[in-house]
């Protein structure tokens, strides 16, 4: 029996607190079943609250439209998370150049990033960024 059968659980009326992608590393036993419909293999969870409902419940895509009646903004907010991990996952890919003073260098979207080793905390290091100079 899923949530949507149970008694005290309301259908509509929820708002989304948050969205989490569980699997950065793409890794499937992260993955977490939809509290309401209870389908398997939920990657990007949206936390979904209600005035009328103690707590929250941690429900797939889908589930989330319906329970705020909103077909747009649950997938809109699926794709920019999305979004956001693939240019994180590319800019990881960057190579670095390691220069002869020991700063490591790496031209990003006509920037230029400095990695440098702090001068005054050991082990520490700064960022710089030399484009706007």
């Amino acid at each position: 029996m899923d949530s949507w059968d149970k008694e005290g659980i309301p259908h509509k009326g929820w708002t989304c607190i948050g969205i989490e992608d569980l699997d950065a590393d793409e890794r499937k036993d992260y993955y977490v079943n939809c509290e309401m419909c209870h389908h398997e293999g939920i990657r990007y969870v949206h936390i979904m609250e209600h005035p009328n409902f103690d707590g929250y419940l941690r429900v797939g895509c889908s589930c989330a439209e319906k329970m705020a009646e909103d077909y747009k903004n649950p997938f809109l907010r699926e794709k920019a998370l999305r979004n956001k991990y693939a240019r994180l996952a590319t800019f990881m890919k960057k190579t670095w150049s390691l220069r002869s003073n020991g700063n490591y260098t790496l031209k990003f979207k006509g920037h230029y990033i400095t990695i440098m080793p702090s001068k005054f905390k050991r082990g520490a290091f700064n960022l710089f960024d030399a484009s706007h100079i």
